[in-house]
């Protein structure tokens, strides 16, 4: 559940329609990271060739997509259901125009909030059982972030390395912004080498700034900041669309992506 709805997966008919309205109106920019060798992270791929990364909250296999992601914010930690899940999605692949590598989604695990701090056990797990992404919750301080990258390379397994801390890395460091006190400490959080993406978090920058939620005029200001800024060291930027319909989703995604955000986790309200 996100910010108290029970958002469904985009389909891939929103997926491919908004990717190329954005393209039409010039959203997808040239690379911030070129290689030459496609890499076998999707979300890395994408972003090393100037595209932007789409993906979901999603357990199954969603062929079409850039990255899927696994959450394990709340509840129970259940590393036995990561496992299930991340061979659910790496059965997903093929997608209709199909990346260089053809590689299915990249499998991202959202960790637990009470692991923020000390994420090095639950890091290790989710990547040995096969998630090339992490997704740290509400991240504040430089500390935390240092302690996000850190434990990516410190729990990586077959010689797998950290994006674009090594431009050949294949995991890929998803730190989330939510609180007054992230944008705060933005400066010095982007600092730190080896964050992949910085996804904000609406929903809950709203409730830290005491706004009645994630369409407040306030938080789009927020938003826009730390977007900027990221822009202007070349991190990319992920947002959350939370559609009420696949049209509404297709509207905000190529919005997004023209405002300049290179990852987003597209989801429609359930009815």
């Amino acid at each position: 559940m996100i910010g108290g709805m029970r958002p469904t997966p985009l389909s891939l008919s929103v997926f491919y329609a908004a990717v190329c309205a954005a393209a039409l109106i010039g959203a997808v920019r040239h690379p911030v990271y070129a290689q030459e060798t496609p890499s076998a992270n999707r979300v890395v791929e994408q972003l090393q060739q100037g595209r932007p990364a789409m993906g979901t909250f999603t357990r199954t296999a969603r062929p079409g997509l850039d990255f899927a992601v696994i959450d394990e914010q709340y509840g129970d930690f259940d590393i036995d259901g990561v496992r299930d899940a991340v061979v659910a999605i790496r059965a997903g692949g093929g997608r209709a125009v199909a990346s260089a590598t053809g590689q299915a989604a990249a499998p991202v695990v959202r960790i637990p909030l009470a692991a923020r701090d000390t994420p090095e056990a639950v890091v290790r797990q989710v990547l040995a059982a096969g998630a090339t992404g992490v997704m740290f919750p509400d991240i504040e301080t430089r500390a935390q972030a240092i302690s996000a990258v850190n434990s990516m390379r410190i729990g990586r397994a077959g010689g797998a390395d950290v994006w674009p801390l090594d431009p050949d890395g294949t995991l890929v460091a998803m730190l989330q912004i939510e609180t007054l006190l992230g944008i705060e400490n933005l400066d010095e959080i982007l600092d730190v080498p080896g964050i992949g993406v910085i996804f904000l978090g609406p929903t809950d920058l709203a409730t830290s700034a005491g706004e009645d939620g994630p369409n407040a005029p306030r938080i789009d200001e927020l938003v826009h900041q730390v977007l900027e800024a990221c822009i202007e060291r070349d991190i990319p930027c992920g947002y959350p669309i939370v559609a009420s319909s696949p049209e509404d989703a297709e509207r905000q995604t190529a919005q997004r992506l023209a405002e300049g955000f290179k990852v987003l986790a597209v989801m429609t309200r359930a009815r």
